[in-house]
């Protein structure tokens, strides 16, 4: 039986894909480094280690350090007018919330920064609790921010669904144990290769629905 749904933050809840790729291309063309907007989009989500590796190859540590202080100066200055709230997303929630669903955001993000965006957009009191990369937490794919998201809400794995929108989220999802949704509102080009989502929705209007339905049908156990 679910009892609870965890979710990822951007991407998921916050409409925020076009802004982290923009955040990093204009961070790039101020330090004077070039960089592929494409593969910027395509990685987002990944831990910034891995993100170095993919986006920034051959660039050194030094300078990939120099183009994340600036970018973090240009994001400090501008997500509060660049970053949106999905409009299925805050329905869900209170739909979700009002049939006695836990809920929790597990999000690669720092705790911080999740809990200084849900509450500029009022979101926050949706959740009774928060799971982000801090000390000895990890970033997906690990699977670190699910497993203390369940533990905060105090439910096993089974007792719990993931809903997100890439393939980190899928791969950190099934590492803890937890049927995976995935949310693919724009035709995104998921890898179904790299994980395959458990169930997936186009619309987190639909979301209730689902999760009613995996319960009715017992399908997670």
């Amino acid at each position: 039986m679910i009892r609870a749904v965890l979710l990822d933050m951007d991407g998921t809840i916050l409409d925020t894909e076009e802004f982290i790729t923009w955040s990093f291309t204009e961070a790039s063309r101020i330090v004077g480094v070039g960089v592929d907007a494409g593969l910027v989009r395509r990685s987002i989500g990944r831990p910034l280690d891995e993100f170095h590796q993919l986006v920034f190859k051959g660039l050194s540590r030094d300078k990939y350090m120099e183009l994340m202080r600036v970018r973090s100066k240009i994001v400090e200055e501008n997500w509060r007018r660049m970053v949106r709230v999905f409009e299925d997303a805050p329905p869900a929630l209170a739909g979700l919330k009002a049939r006695g669903f836990k809920l929790a955001v597990a999000s690669s993000s720092r705790v911080e920064r999740i809990l200084e965006y849900l509450s500029y957009f009022k979101l926050i009191d949706f959740f009774d609790a928060v799971s982000g990369v801090t000390d000895g937490v990890r970033g997906k794919p690990q699977p670190d921010v699910v497993v203390n998201a369940l533990s905060k809400l105090g439910v096993r794995p089974g007792e719990a669904v993931y809903v997100g929108d890439r393939e980190v989220d899928c791969q950190a999802s099934h590492a803890a144990g937890v049927p995976f949704i995935l949310v693919n509102r724009n035709g995104y080009d998921y890898d179904y290769g790299s994980c395959r989502p458990d169930y997936s929705v186009e619309t987190l209007e639909t979301l209730i629905d689902l999760v009613l339905y995996i319960n009715k049908t017992k399908i997670v156990q």
